[in-house]
């Protein structure tokens, strides 16, 4: 789609960007690709979520990582990434965000 001309931080009705799209999706060979092409990693969407807090959400600390070690703002959004790794009981997601 990028290659095609669509722009990398393309929204869809809900406001999700490419990134939060593919960390919801946990593709991240694809995370990596829109990194590397400038997308925006601190995008909102419509429900306050940005692709740290999917990551969060889905317990993948790669991504995570991923996100965090590209720059990626855990603080941005509705919530905290920490705030969903204590809502959700997810010690383990809020160890590494504790680590950063």
């Amino acid at each position: 789609m990028i290659d095609a001309g669509v722009p990398v931080d393309v929204r869809n009705p809900r406001q999700d960007t490419l990134l939060i799209v593919a960390a919801y999706a946990e593709h991240l060979e694809t995370v990596a690709e829109l990194i590397a092409r400038g997308a925006d990693l601190d995008a909102v969407n419509a429900n306050g979520q940005t692709a740290v807090s999917c990551a969060v959400f889905r317990r993948n600390e790669p991504l995570l990582r991923m996100l965090l070690d590209a720059g990626a703002d855990q603080n941005a959004g509705g919530h905290s990434a920490k705030q969903i790794a204590d809502q959700f009981g997810l010690g383990d997601m809020r160890a590494v965000l504790d680590s950063y």
